[in-house]
C-alpha cells in the first residue's frame, strides 16, 4: 500500500500541472486505503495498480459527473464500478461492499479539488486556462475514449497538414475538446455547462449559484472546426481579421504567436474559438500558399472523416452485461426514434434488454399491466 507521501505524489501526477490537489488528496487517499483493504481481502485477482485510476472516476463524480452522463448513454461503456469489480472477481457481496464504499464517499465530498480548478479555469477570463482545462479532460478522461470515434483519420489529417508530432497532436485534442460532440449533439462543453447548472442542492447555495454562473459562461461560448481562412486585416502583431472561405468574417481574431508583418492576403488553417466576447486561434495554425489553398477543402475533408469514422464503427462489435451484440456504431451514433426509450436510454435504462421495469412488472399482480411506462414490458429473448 502507498503512504500518503507516495499517494499524494501519484495524485498530482495524474492531474493537470495547474491544478491544485491538495485540498482533498487526504479525503481520496482514506478512500484509496478503504478499497485496499476490502479488495485485498475479497479479490482473487488482486491489482492494486487499478485502484487509482477508479479514484478518479470517483473524484469525476463528485466534482461534476461528467463520467456518468456517457457511462448511461454508451452501452459500451457500460457500468463502470461493476466492470471495476468485475476485474477482481469478487464475490456479490464484495461488489456491495464497493457499491456502498463509493457511495458514501460521494456523498459525504465536502469539496472537490477538480471542480474548483474548472470553475477557476471558466471563469478567470484567460482563453489559454479555459483551453487547457478542456483539452485535459478531452486527452484524460478515460470514459471519453470509449465513445469518441475511431481517431485514426482525424489523427492522419492533422498530422499531414502540421507536418509535426507535438502540434498535430494539439490540434486533435482541441478538436475534441471544443468540436466533438456526442450522439445527442451536445459537445464537451455543452455537457459540463449542463452538469453545472443543475448540481445538487446539497452543495450549499452559493455553491450551485457560482456553479450557474460557470454554465452561463460555458454557455457563450462558440468553436469554428479547423477550416481555411484568408488575413484580409491585421491591427498588431497579435490581432487579425479572418476571412472564412464560405465568406463570412471574423473580426479581432487573438493570435497566439507574433504575426510577420506581411500575413496581408495570407492563408491559415485554424481552429477559431470564441469565449468571453473574444475570438481566438485555438491550438496551432498553419500557412498556406496560393498553390496549397484550394487542395483543402474544409468541408469535403470533415464529410469524408466522419464517412470513414462511421464505416469503421460498423465494423466493431462488442457485447453487453446482458449478453446483447451490437455494433459499435448503433451505440455511438444512433438513437431511439421513440421519443420515450430515448428518454429512458439516456438515463441507461434499454427497452431490448431487462431492466428496472422488468423488475417492477414481475412483482405486480397476475392480469396487471407492464411496468414499462407506456404499459408494455419487453423481454429479451433468450
Amino acid at each position: 500500500m502507498l503512504t500518503f507521501v507516495q499517494f499524494s505524489s501519484r495524485w498530482k501526477r495524474l492531474h493537470h500541472p495547474s491544478m491544485d490537489v491538495e485540498g482533498d488528496v487526504g479525503f481520496f487517499y482514506q478512500l484509496y486505503g478503504k478499497l485496499y483493504h476490502l479488495i485485498g481481502q475479497e479479490a482473487r485477482c488482486f491489482d492494486s495498480s487499478k485502484i487509482l485510476p477508479f479514484l478518479l472516476y470517483v473524484e469525476n463524480t463528485i466534482a461534476v459527473g461528467l463520467d456518468g452522463v456517457y457511462e448511461y448513454r454508451y452501452r459500451s461503456v457500460g457500468n463502470v464500478e461493476s466492470r471495476w469489480c468485475n476485474g477482481f472477481e469478487m464475490s456479490a457481496t464484495a461488489d456491495s461492499k464497493v457499491h456502498n464504499l463509493v457511495g458514501r464517499a460521494v456523498a459525504d465530498a465536502r469539496c472537490s479539488a477538480l471542480r474548483r480548478w474548472m470553475t477557476e479555469s471558466v471563469l478567470s477570463g484567460d482563453f489559454s486556462r479555459l483551453s487547457e482545462m478542456l483539452t485535459w479532460f478531452a486527452c484524460e478522461d478515460k470514459i471519453l475514449r470509449y465513445v469518441y470515434p475511431d481517431l485514426r483519420y482525424r489523427k492522419a489529417m492533422f498530422m499531414r497538414l502540421a507536418g509535426d508530432k507535438q502540434a498535430s497532436k494539439k490540434m486533435l485534442w482541441t478538436d475534441l475538446a471544443f468540436n466533438w460532440r456526442d450522439k445527442r449533439g451536445y459537445s464537451l462543453v455543452n455537457t459540463i455547462a449542463r452538469q453545472f447548472r443543475f448540481s445538487s442542492p446539497s452543495l450549499g447555495k452559493e455553491e450551485c449559484a457560482l456553479l450557474k454562473e460557470v454554465a452561463e459562461m460555458l454557455d457563450t461560448i462558440r468553436s469554428e472546426r479547423l477550416d481555411t481562412y484568408t488575413v484580409i486585416d491585421w491591427k498588431d502583431e497579435h490581432l487579425l481579421v479572418l476571412l472564412h472561405r464560405d465568406g463570412r468574417e471574423f473580426r479581432d481574431v487573438i493570435f497566439p504567436q507574433s504575426v510577420p508583418d506581411d500575413v496581408q492576403n495570407r492563408h491559415l488553417a485554424a481552429q477559431l474559438v470564441t469565449y468571453n466576447d473574444k475570438t481566438y486561434i485555438n491550438g496551432s495554425a498553419v500557412w498556406f500558399n496560393e498553390e496549397a489553398l484550394p487542395i483543402w477543402n474544409g468541408e469535403a475533408n470533415w464529410n469524408d472523416i466522419v464517412k470513414k469514422e462511421q464505416d469503421a464503427a460498423k465494423l466493431a462489435y462488442f457485447t453487453t452485461a446482458f449478453g446483447k451484440r451490437l455494433s459499435l456504431y448503433e451505440d455511438l451514433y444512433t438513437v431511439p426514434e421513440d421519443p420515450e426509450e430515448a428518454y429512458y436510454a439516456d438515463m441507461g435504462i434499454y427497452f431490448d434488454e431487462p431492466n428496472i421495469f422488468d423488475f417492477l412488472g414481475c412483482m405486480k399482480p397476475s392480469g396487471a399491466s407492464g411496468a414499462r411506462p407506456n404499459g408494455e414490458v419487453i423481454y429479451l429473448n433468450r
